[in-house]
């Protein structure tokens, strides 16, 4: 049984996930950042090449560190007052590309954070991020009102503490 369980308040919880084609390199990113109740705050998915599902990870975990920035632009100040704590599907920063470990690393730099894996069916809406990414053109974000009643479904099972099996 796999439990995907809120932050504490005040912090906030990134999830991360990718999807990988080995025939065509395509790739698919998406996550989500939630606060302590598990109500969605940001959304996002993306289409990407990468060389394989571990460097697709990255490339999603990057993606994901990379919100921060988006997101103070919408809430202001409010973002520096509030604990970051990260969360992705696969994310083992240690054995990533060098350069990319390095660039995620710089983004955290000023962050409290803390690094973890949960399994895929714990990263339910993450994981339906990195399908629609996998079919997207281009980037998007996206804000509560304007995501789709699945992943707000998904969302809610969370909040509500579902539980998923693993197999």
């Amino acid at each position: 049984m796999v439990i995907w369980r809120t932050p504490q308040s005040p912090q906030i919880k990134l999830n991360t996930d990718s999807s990988f084609d080995r025939d065509t390199l395509i790739a698919g990113g998406g996550g989500l950042i939630r606060d302590h109740s598990g109500k969605l705050m940001l959304a996002f998915h993306n289409l990407f090449q990468a060389v394989s599902s571990f460097h697709a990870e990255l490339l999603a975990s990057e993606m994901g560190c990379r919100c921060p920035m988006r997101f103070s632009l919408r809430f202001g100040s409010s973002w520096t007052q509030r604990r970051w704590s990260p969360r992705s599907h696969l994310v083992v920063l240690a054995l990533g590309r060098l350069s990319m470990h390095c660039r995620i690393r710089n983004m955290l730099r000023d962050l409290q954070y803390s690094i973890s894996h949960i399994h895929r069916e714990g990263n339910r809406p993450a994981d339906h991020l990195a399908e629609v990414g996998a079919a997207a053109l281009g980037s998007h974000i996206v804000y509560e009102g304007t995501t789709s009643h699945h992943l707000l479904a998904l969302i809610r099972m969370d909040q509500l503490g579902y539980p998923s099996f693993r197999f």
